[in-house]
């Protein structure tokens, strides 16, 4: 046997063993893809989506949030970058509103039309005003927010968008109407 030949059955032999092992690969496993899934169940990353929708609707300028898909972004966002008291303040909040909505309007909050899903969107706001950071109301608008303007349509659509800006201008004065600079 020589060298080369040797070489080719030990990589064989040792690649084998190594994907054969149980423990190489869990990252690929089932109980990680549901683990995956995030912290919002999937009908809270529906409501938080609807409401996200109602804070950024769509415009003529520019599609709304629900068409830049942020409930997955704001999922994982929340799933990976917040703490546990502010994660399932958030779920506890968003369990706590879709019992309001049902309470007071008898129907779930995407079946309500657009002015009733604002003006209960303003009263959560106001309660959220008064609470201050215990409320969770200021984190899903947050969420929202940052969702939605770091995604490809809020960037390119909602915001002007200059993929290789020219020189930097320090003061430009905006038009009526004139989206700001993304």
């Amino acid at each position: 046997m020589n060298r080369r030949d040797a070489l080719k059955t030990t990589t064989a032999l040792l690649g084998s063993v190594m994907v054969g092992s149980s423990g190489m690969l869990t990252a690929c496993g089932p109980a990680r893809r549901e683990a995956a899934s995030g912290v919002l169940s999937h009908d809270d990353q529906v409501l938080v989506e609807e409401i996200a929708d109602t804070l950024l609707p769509p415009t003529p300028a520019s599609p709304g949030a629900k068409a830049a898909g942020v409930g997955a972004t704001i999922n994982l966002i929340l799933t990976d970058c917040y703490k546990p008291d502010a994660q399932q303040r958030v779920v506890q909040g968003l369990k706590e509103f879709r019992t309001m909505c049902r309470d007071r309007c008898g129907e779930g909050f995407a079946s309500l039309p657009r002015r009733e899903r604002e003006q209960l969107l303003r009263e959560v706001d106001a309660e959220s005003q008064k609470a201050g950071e215990t409320h969770y109301f200021g984190l899903v608008r947050e969420l929202a927010h940052g969702a939605y303007f770091s995604s490809e349509i809020g960037v390119t659509q909602a915001l002007r968008y200059v993929p290789v800006p020219g020189r930097w201008t320090g003061c430009v004065p905006l038009a009526p109407g004139q989206p700001a600079w993304g």
